[in-house]
């Protein structure tokens, strides 16, 4: 059975492999500029597979795991409710459309990429990238528990990857397991 607890009963439900199949084809379609807004709207708001803090849980487990974030959380969620045969129609589904998409793109931009106009939809679309990616951090924010250390932790991250520019695998290397320490040693103390 899934460890995903409906709002109304309390009761756990399996999702069937329609809906895993839709669900991630819906975060294919809707992925563009970063799949993140997609992947929180349709397993979060949409579908209720996860609730906010589980999201971002799955979300921090899935960016210390070699490979992409949300093919990562596509395969955990995929197994949770339907074993590998889940992980597999998620993930089928995932890349189906943005794959489609990539190869109509290719072909028409390769033809087209010289113009003027092609040239500023894609610095226009690159900003609007950059907003969706703020917008969902603000929410992803907006899960985490509440407290000076996650802050912290937070803006530590922040300033490495984002200012002095660290690589992110030694940022990973170093803040989580400190990150972790904290938490367990928060949790033991009084």
């Amino acid at each position: 059975m899934s460890e995903q607890q409906t709002p109304d009963s309390g009761a756990t439900r399996v999702v069937p492999l329609s809906e895993l199949f839709t669900g991630f084809l819906l975060i294919g379609l809707l992925g563009f500029g970063g799949i993140a807004p997609s992947a929180h709207y349709v397993i979060v708001e949409r579908n209720r597979w996860l609730d906010q803090k589980e999201f971002v849980e799955l979300f921090g487990v899935c960016s210390i795991l070699p490979g992409g974030n949300f093919l990562n959380a596509t395969v955990i969620l995929g197994d949770r409710h339907q074993g590998v045969i889940g992980s597999i129609v998620g993930l089928t589904a995932l890349l189906l459309a943005p794959l489609m998409i990539l190869l109509a793109l290719f072909a028409t931009y390769s033809a087209y990429d010289h113009l003027p106009d092609v040239q500023a939809a894609v610095a226009g679309s690159a900003a609007a990238a950059a907003g969706m990616i703020m917008g969902t951090s603000a929410k992803l924010i907006r899960g985490l528990e509440r407290h000076w250390t996650s802050l912290l932790f937070g803006l530590a991250t922040f300033a490495a990857i984002g200012l002095l520019r660290v690589p992110l695998a030694g940022v990973v290397l170093v803040i989580v397991p400190v990150s972790v320490a904290v938490a367990l040693w928060r949790g033991r103390t009084p």
